[in-house]
């Protein structure tokens, strides 16, 4: 399993003027040090960051600047840089702001493009990516970026317009500066003109474009596979990527599972996904077989109403969903084959609209982001798995000033 998994959830609620565009991430454990959390928002272009104390309690750190509509963030697994996506907001095709992580006290600063000819070094600017771009995944190795572009923010976006060619959903990758952290674009074979899927003096090939009716909405690494949610076509879709980050779209293998896909999350083993679905507001557990096939473990289970974010506990021994429609937290048990057991004290009921919901590395902690109420709740786990909020949750102003939180990553 990729430390740098990341999943996207539906923004439901008005949130967009597409049914399924959705965003999000999860966070990778680290060394010794306190916990830090970082909040991304549709409505503050900005990341939020906040120390955990050691009762769970939030309290303010700083915050830093990035895109006007960020809606996913990741961290790579060595916790060096971290990576935020910004939507654009229906503005332009949307990008990736960069940043060196410091370990010891959470901080971020703009990452550095690496210096040419012996030069002095130069802070990184937001990458280009397809358009409309909801959800990041980082690989294992923290090697390579993956960005999930929807082709679309809205109708009314001009970049598409004024270029439909380009409005279609695709998927960019990225190789990791191991020094400054600056991205660089990989170009993706294609059997397609390359100008058809590129912005305007963007180099060629750009992102691997996707069938149409595709709409990624959720990513998630296995190994050297991209696992890819198409919530538009109700499957998933397994890409093998090589060493220089080439999707190879010929030996693609794909899983028709039916319904709209959204938010997925691998257990540690690699082996098991679970993914949710909002329209059908259930939940379902999968094996992955060593070429990408999917085969269901069980039935789906009923979560909440609307489930736009899951994530595994640490151990890989328990699962929770936010689920938007019903203010509240799902928890399920998982057992040896991957199967899913709802916990006898679920749901629980965190803030208005939770669209995001992640853990820290030891699995203490719940971490959950409210997009209607504009703050984050934090639950303590048991031995058990079941949620209890800390003192003081949910945590909104003035420890937490965002608007629209919709994604959250943690590290220790």
């Amino acid at each position: 399993m990729a430390c740098g998994e990341r999943t996207l959830r539906t923004r439901w609620l008005g949130l967009s003027l597409v049914a399924l565009v959705l965003g999000g991430v999860g966070g990778c454990g680290g060394g010794g040090g306190s916990k830090t959390l970082y909040a991304v928002g549709l409505g503050s272009p900005n990341v939020t960051i906040l120390t955990v104390l050691s009762s769970g309690a939030l309290t303010f750190t700083n915050s830093v600047g990035t895109g006007s509509a960020p809606d996913a963030i990741a961290i790579d697994p060595q916790l060096r840089f971290a990576y935020v996506v910004d939507s654009a907001d229906g503005i332009g095709p949307g990008g990736v702001s960069q940043y060196v992580l410091n370990r010891n006290s959470g901080s971020l600063a703009v990452a550095t493009l690496p210096a040419i000819a012996g030069g002095t070094t130069s802070p990184s600017t937001p990458i280009e990516t397809g358009v409309g771009p909801a959800a990041i995944a980082i690989d294992s190795t923290g090697t390579f970026v993956f960005v999930a572009n929807t082709g679309a923010i809205s109708s009314n976006n001009p970049v598409c317009i004024l270029t439909p060619s380009v409005c279609v959903p695709s998927i960019s990758v990225y190789t990791i500066d191991p020094t400054g952290g600056a991205l660089t674009e990989v170009k993706q074979p294609t059997t397609t003109p390359p100008t058809l899927n590129c912005m305007p003096n963007q180099p060629i090939p750009c992102p691997l474009p996707l069938p149409p009716s595709a709409v990624p909405s959720a990513l998630a690494i296995t190994g050297s596979m991209l696992l890819v949610a198409n919530s538009g076509a109700g499957s998933v879709s397994a890409y093998p990527f090589n060493s220089g980050g080439a999707l190879d779209s010929t030996k693609v293998v794909t899983t028709t599972i039916g319904g709209s896909p959204s938010a997925m999350s691998i257990d540690p083993s690699g082996k098991l996904l679970f993914i949710t679905d909002p329209v059908a507001s259930t939940v379902a557990a999968f094996s992955i077989g060593s070429s990408g096939q999917l085969t269901a473990v069980g039935a789906p289970l009923a979560a909440g109403t609307t489930p736009v974010s899951v994530r595994l506990h640490p151990t890989g021994k328990f699962l929770y969903t936010a689920n938007q429609g019903s203010n509240n937290v799902s928890a399920f048990s998982i057992g040896s084959s991957g199967a899913l057991t709802k916990l006898s004290d679920t749901p629980v009921a965190p803030g208005t609209s939770p669209s995001y919901v992640t853990t820290d590395s030891s699995g203490s902690f719940l971490f959950v982001a409210n997009s209607g109420s504009n703050n984050i709740s934090v639950f303590s786990i048991d031995s058990g798995g079941a949620l209890k909020p800390v003192t003081g949750s949910p945590f909104g102003p003035p420890v937490v000033v965002i608007v629209n939180p919709i994604a959250l990553a943690s590290i220790d």
